[in-house]
């Protein structure tokens, strides 16, 4: 009997194929990676809508008054000596983060800096201040560079050479305001600045048109939400940053920058957040980040 042949592909028959599928995939990636940011993003709205809420359950037990942007030494104008503990290290309890949260109370009671504080509170990771778009928030534990170690600067690269201590970092950081945070740090023209404590009454510029606080990825260094840790490079600048430069275009490491695209997620005095577009005019940021300035900032 005459034997037959069995059917195959030929290999032009398995090139197109495999064109087909490299096309779908490609196609398909932009889609995935989009979904997945969009998801990122939500996440990251959802934590500073939570951040915002927090500050205010905190300000609504001191009559109405936000926190401090961290505590230092009043006759330091440069704001890196003192107790040090951020305004975020202060809401902790009202984000069901009760255990370190009671802690710190009990070390700014006491009197006690950051740097009296146990291993385990420094690197306390508390999720909901980690932006999960940042690809740093994925090693959330990072040696900070201290003050004029090898090449840290504190206005590009305060990084550069790792410190010999652990802290869990933070992509969330309060306005400071338009002004110089390095030297004038005492005297923010935004909300939360060095012993800050501004009661709702003095945001002259309204609750609703003034950023409380924003993000801040890791690629030019880390951010803490414990507070200003004496002896590190840019200590006051990883507890705030600055809205005098248009965020995600950083040309200091004192500003605000996101990972998501075209814009950034701030909550605002009110609790509302908000994703400004990275096309918002650099005047209306400015006018934003201030409380009391009385600029004109409704086109946003």
């Amino acid at each position: 009997m005459a034997s037959r042949a069995k059917p195959a592909f030929t290999l032009v028959e398995l090139l197109v194929v495999i064109s087909i599928i490299g096309v779908l995939i490609g196609l398909l990636l932009p889609a995935v990676q989009s979904a997945r940011e969009s998801s990122r993003r939500s996440a990251c709205t959802n934590n500073l809508r939570q951040i915002g809420l927090a500050i205010h359950s905190q300000a609504h037990t001191r009559k109405d008054h936000f926190p401090e942007g961290w505590l230092c030494d009043p006759a330091e104008e440069h704001g890196d000596e003192g107790l040090g503990w951020g305004w975020a290290s202060r809401v902790l309890p009202h984000m069901d983060e009760t255990t370190v949260g009671s802690t710190v109370a009990d070390h700014v009671r006491a009197g006690q800096a950051i740097s009296s504080s146990g291993t385990s509170t420094k690197r306390m990771v508390v999720r909901g201040f980690l932006c999960p778009s940042d690809p740093k928030s994925g090693t959330p534990l990072f040696p900070p560079g201290e003050d004029g170690a090898g090449g840290n600067d504190e206005e590009h690269d305060p990084d550069q050479t790792p410190g010999a201590e652990q802290y869990a970092r933070s992509t969330y950081v309060g306005m400071f305001g338009t002004n110089e945070v390095h030297d004038e740090a005492l005297a923010g023209n935004g909300i939360l600045f060095g012993n800050s404590r501004v009661p709702f009454r003095r945001v002259l510029d309204g609750l609703s048109k003034t950023i409380l606080v924003g993000e801040r990825d890791s690629r030019m260094g880390g951010s803490l939400w414990i507070g200003m840790v004496e002896g590190l490079c840019a200590a006051p600048a990883r507890v705030v940053g600055v809205g005098n430069h248009m965020f995600n275009d950083p040309d200091h490491f004192e500003d605000f920058y996101s990972r998501h695209p075209n814009g950034a997620n701030f909550v605002f005095a009110d609790g509302h957040v908000e994703f400004l577009p990275a096309s918002i005019d650099v005047t209306v940021f400015r006018a934003l980040g201030t409380r009391a300035g009385g600029e004109t900032a409704a086109a946003r």
